[in-house]
């Protein structure tokens, strides 16, 4: 027996009334789970909770081909975490593009997490290709649409007023976030309830590009930015004319994400190392701030070439290079050296090392030969610690000319592990109730766990005397925006040990 139409009518307004509803809660909502993955995981920072380009999406998906909807969201979704992985490690869009092919040097659960993260996008992708979206029709069409619409714009205008009645300014919501612009959600603290990737990628592309994250090969010789080499430089006298037997050792030592801290206690913390007296009675030891803008590349141009250069040093020939730090002591009798924990390929480095002047390089490969061991991070590779002893010891040796050593350190790359694997982790004891977090309390003990080998590698007793310049490649990149807010977002600090003369004391 057929049933009254009332019921079947009833029954079809109850599935389309639940598929809009449905439709729009994906669109606005459920389709930024790779997103949020990838943000808790990965250590992505979170500009705001709901993209807001994946409603517009959802919008066009009423009235265009699904597998297009599909192929847009898909994209939207690459576009969302191309963003946030350029604002959170201080590459430009550019940059993050160029160097995919260095995502296999991750870590083995780091790639984990990007496999589960490709696989929810491709997941949502399918939800988006497999939706009815043409039974969404007539009134329940117009309900979505309007959903589409107002929902983005209740996430603009409650972003304003959260933002103005907490700081007093209006903020741009097609500007990537700032500390300023922080806002609470219950225990939740986010710079915005929304985001807009695209926007972000575009501001984040011109003012990368204005601070000299591209300089053309033209515009290299006044591309100048000042880096702690220059210092280092200068306490060795290599201005002056030397024999090479009187010429001290220099090494040069960037580290990994050793920013320059707000909070006093934190910042006396970092410094203490080189505080000690035992230090100080062999060493002057100056310390003292110099710009950084980008990642740890163009902290390699800083500090090689005091230049804004950035990425394009992986590029640049031989010529463009040769008034480069190496090339310059090279010319004055000193041997180079490059020591870096990871693969050579990582960021190119073994080619561009090797076109820079460096005569000799140590990477991951050389150091698992000779034994040395590996330490767990965001990228697995011979342990900071290890390598200031073999530095230590290369000094040792008596040569007829001096050594020039450039290390760039590795462990306290962010996001760091949770606890530290060390065998004796610093205490974290800081003023600031907001800085009692894990994350900073890990990142902090690797940095101090590195400038505590130095120091011990300062204390050892070389065949000449021996300067040092440790410097700090950019501010941590926390995904957390209290965190990043704890340090300098221009410039980093940096300390310069100059050898005492044998009968000066302190």
């Amino acid at each position: 027996m057929d049933r009254p139409p009332f019921r079947f009518f009833q029954r079809d307004e109850g599935a389309n009334e639940a598929r809009w509803i449905l439709f729009v809660a994906f669109f606005a909502i459920l389709a930024n789970i790779p997103f949020w993955v990838a943000s808790r995981t990965v250590g992505l920072v979170c500009t705001g909770y709901v993209c807001l380009e994946y409603a517009a999406v959802g919008l066009l998906a009423l009235f265009i081909p699904r597998f297009v909807s599909a192929i847009l969201l898909f994209l939207a979704i690459g576009v969302d975490l191309l963003s946030s992985a350029s604002q959170s490690y201080y590459l430009s869009p550019f940059e993050c593009l160029s160097n995919l092919g260095s995502v296999h040097e991750l870590s083995t659960s780091r790639l984990h997490t990007l496999e589960t993260v490709v696989v929810l996008a491709l997941i949502a992708t399918a939800i988006a290709a497999l939706f009815p979206s043409r039974k969404i029709r007539g009134k329940f069409r117009k309900r979505a649409a309007i959903a589409f619409v107002a929902l983005p714009f209740a996430f603009l205008l409650f972003d304003g007023a959260s933002v103005i009645l907490k700081t007093g300014r209006v903020p741009n919501p097609f500007k990537p976030m700032t500390p300023m612009d922080a806002a609470s959600i219950g225990y939740f603290k986010n710079p915005r309830l929304s985001r807009l990737p695209s926007m972000h990628l575009v501001h984040s592309q011109v003012m990368f590009s204005r601070l000299g994250g591209h300089v053309n090969a033209a515009e290299i010789d006044t591309s100048f930015i000042a880096g702690a080499s220059a210092d280092a430089e200068r306490a060795a006298g290599l201005y002056a004319t030397a024999r090479p037997q009187a010429l001290p050792n220099l090494v040069l030592i960037v580290v990994e994400s050793w920013g320059l801290a707000k909070d006093t206690s934190l910042r006396s913390a970092l410094a203490a190392p080189y505080l000690r007296a035992d230090l100080q009675a062999r060493y002057e030891v100056s310390q003292g701030t110099v710009p950084f803008y980008g990642s740890t590349i163009a902290a390699e141009a800083r500090e090689l070439c005091e230049s804004k250069m950035g990425f394009h040093i992986l590029d640049a020939s031989a010529k463009e290079l040769q008034h480069c730090l190496p090339q310059r002591l090279a010319s004055l009798g000193y041997h180079d050296i490059a020591v870096h924990g990871m693969d050579g390929n990582m960021f190119r480095r073994f080619g561009w090392y090797s076109n820079i002047g460096f005569k000799e390089y140590f990477f991951r490969d050389q150091f698992e030969q000779q034994g040395l061991p590996d330490c767990a991070g965001a990228f697995t590779g011979t342990c900071d610690a290890a390598i200031a002893k073999m530095i230590g010891l290369r000094l040792q040796n008596k040569s007829t000319n001096p050594n020039f050593i450039y290390w760039v350190t590795l462990n306290s790359h962010l996001p760091v592990p949770l606890p530290p694997q060390l065998a004796n982790p610093a205490q974290c004891s800081f003023a600031s109730p907001e800085l009692n977090q894990a994350s900073l309390c890990s990142w902090f003990q690797l940095v101090s766990n590195v400038q505590d080998s130095i120091v011990q590698l300062a204390s050892a007793d070389f065949s000449r005397p021996t300067i040092f310049a440790i410097v700090g490649d950019h501010a941590p990149p926390f995904s957390d925006p209290v965190l990043r807010d704890e340090f300098s977002d221009t410039e980093v600090p940096y300390f310069l040990l100059v050898p005492r003369p044998p009968n000066k004391s302190r």
